[in-house]
């Protein structure tokens, strides 16, 4: 036996010359004999060592997304309206990332067939190439850390605005890294669908030669995939939300008792059982100020002020429920009473305390608030999957008890007022076919945070004066429609310019500059909204900036937790409301200190939240 190693000759006429050769190493003979090493089995045992997931991920990742990911994470940490939580930073980088990510792909891919097309090559030495790259590597290094800290300033920034704080550096460090992490997570969901969708393509034409039939048939068969995937992961998921949201309607808030006052539905002598009212319903009935809270605050006598509501039928008939509240009123005569509110539920049923008790103060307890529930679900669920109920409701509820007030003599019928916050501003506008329709059938209206999709809310905003910002847009001359971003704007405007005499009706929208309900718009997407580009927020930072699609979600993210902002800021609408409040009413009488002295009371009848 020969200790010369052996290679393999020239191919034999009858095999291929392009078939790559088996090459084998033969090792002089040891002890135990000749020992034979495949080099198949030592190259893939290479790869898989080196296939890690860093390296999967950049092997097959687009040079264009992965640039573009990197200008859609710097964007993601630009200052938005609220002070961030981790999550929200998650959910802003991966959102962004992904985005950018795609474009980034498009645009690389739209260059190199460009390239090809005019026959562009670009040749550089290899030195000059490592040079380059590590340059780049700087530079990328360099802007991210000055954007790194440069956001945490910002995020500073916006906390000391909105007089909310928090943990910047942790928050900041946790909430980048899961939201890169989650990038690529969702980088390999795409990937792994993508892979599926091929497979099952190309399973559909080994079976279906004819292109276009094989198409059609992988279209239908993916269409009835995606059917059956929302008939039995999000309507099962949706109904076991509704599910667990009317099983906690039937749940009595701790601490909250059924009220002794016939005034109260679900009180003695109600039409309406305490149960029937649901948890929302029983907190509205059971808070709010007595009549000698009344008058030990103000100094006036004091009526006990009367609360009719009704909760959601379990036919979910919104007409009947509307009735049972109109016969709540007359049975406790609420139309004798001065001041009768209209008031427009959130989704779960829940009224804003700050704006009824500040009529109840204001007029001494001689008023009557009539509402309704006309769903199960909070207020994120309805505005997400169910925007019709809360239009129905308000309609219904406004037209039943409008149809009987309108019959009553004029002199004798309280004065008519409608309110609603948040979505309940939303569903109580849509009561109304045009501001000009609300005006001529109430005496007043407060709405608050209305969201940004309310279509009265829209017009009138697009309709103000020039020059007026898109914060607090002036409506003809500010004689019947105010818009108020904070208490010293409701005699003026933004710009300190005095309104002339307010006249009734009087209608009062009531937004914060930092409510992120109030500005998000699908619109924010693909177009720089008016309240971005003017800089005129009082409650914001000077340099938020609009970004295509990053903006959308940096706003949306805002709306989780914009009720967790102190009163007056983000969606948290407190004091400001007894001054708005008494501007509409045209309570004179009420001093500045009796105000005060309200909003430093109200707090204390407050029970249940939304």
């Amino acid at each position: 036996m020969s200790d010369t190693p052996h290679t393999a000759g020239p191919p034999t006429g009858g095999q291929d010359r392009d078939a790559p050769e088996e090459v084998t190493v033969v090792r002089a003979p040891g002890p135990t004999g000749v020992t034979v090493a495949p080099l198949e089995r030592v190259e893939e045992e290479w790869v898989t060592a080196e296939r890690t997931l860093a390296r999967y991920v950049l092997r097959h990742a687009s040079l264009g997304g992965l640039i573009g990911a990197l200008f859609g994470f710097w964007s993601a940490l630009s200052p938005s309206l609220i002070p961030r939580t981790w999550w929200m930073i998650l959910i802003n980088v991966a959102m962004s990332m992904l985005f950018a990510y795609g474009t980034g792909h498009l645009i690389g891919y739209a260059l190199r067939h460009l390239a090809r097309l005019i026959s562009l090559r670009v040749t550089a030495a290899a030195r000059a190439v490592r040079i380059i790259r590590w340059l780049g590597y700087a530079a990328v290094l360099a802007i991210s850390v000055g954007v790194w800290f440069w956001a945490i300033q910002q995020q500073r920034d916006v906390s000391r605005t909105v007089n909310l704080k928090r943990h910047f550096w942790l928050t900041q460090i946790f909430g980048a890294l899961s939201g890169i992490l989650a990038f690529v997570a969702v980088l390999l969901l795409i990937r792994t669908v993508s892979h599926a969708i091929h497979r099952l393509y190309t399973g559909v034409h080994r079976f279906i030669t004819q292109p276009l039939l094989a198409t059609s048939v992988f279209v239908v068969a993916l269409a009835l995939a995606l059917l059956a995937t929302n008939n039995v992961v999000v309507r099962t998921a949706a109904n076991a939300v509704a599910h667990q949201m009317e099983t906690v309607n039937r749940q009595t808030t701790p601490g909250v008792h059924r009220p002794t006052s016939a005034l109260r539905s679900g009180g003695p002598g109600s039409t309406r059982s305490w149960a029937s009212l649901g948890r929302k319903g029983q907190d509205f009935v059971a808070s709010g100020p007595t009549a000698a809270q009344i008058r030990k605050v103000t100094g006036r006598s004091a009526m006990v002020p009367i609360r009719a509501y009704a909760g959601l039928p379990a036919d979910r008939n919104l007409n009947t429920a509307a009735h049972a509240v109109l016969d709540e009123l007359i049975r406790t005569h609420a139309f004798d009473r001065k001041v009768l509110v209209i008031y427009n539920t959130t989704g779960s049923g829940w009224v804003e305390e700050w704006s009824v008790s500040s009529v109840e103060y204001l007029t001494g307890g001689d008023c009557a608030t009539a509402s309704m529930q006309y769903s199960y679900l909070g207020s994120p669920g309805a505005f997400l999957l169910d925007r019709e109920s809360p239009k129905e409701g308000a309609k219904a509820l406004f037209n039943v008890i409008h149809g009987y007030w309108d019959r009553l003599d004029p002199a004798r019928r309280p004065r008519l007022y409608t309110s609603g916050v948040s979505l309940g501003a939303y569903g109580g506008q849509s009561a109304f076919s045009s501001a000009d329709d609300m005006m001529s059938k109430v005496d007043g209206a407060v709405w608050t945070g209305s969201p940004g999709i309310t279509p009265i809310w829209n017009e009138l905003t697009s309709s103000r004066r020039q020059g007026s910002p898109e914060i607090a847009p002036v409506i003809g001359s500010g004689s019947h429609i105010r818009f108020i971003p904070g208490i010293r704007y409701i005699d003026r405007d933004r710009w300190g310019a005095s309104y002339p005499q307010w006249k009734s009706p009087r209608i009062a929208y009531v937004q914060h500059s930092s409510d992120p309900v109030t500005w998000w718009q699908p619109s924010l997407i693909w177009r720089e909204p008016d309240w971005i580009r003017e800089r005129a927020g009082i409650d914001t930072n000077p340099r938020i900036s609009w970004t295509p699609w990053s903006s959308f979600w940096q706003v949306t993210a805002d709306m989780a937790i914009a009720v967790s902002a102190p009163g007056g800021h983000g969606h948290s609408y407190h004091q400001e409301l007894i001054w708005v409040w008494s501007s509409v009413l045209g309570t004179d009488h009420i001093t500045q200190a009796q105000k005060q002295a309200i909003a430093e009371d109200l707090p204390k009848t407050i029970k249940g939240s939304d």
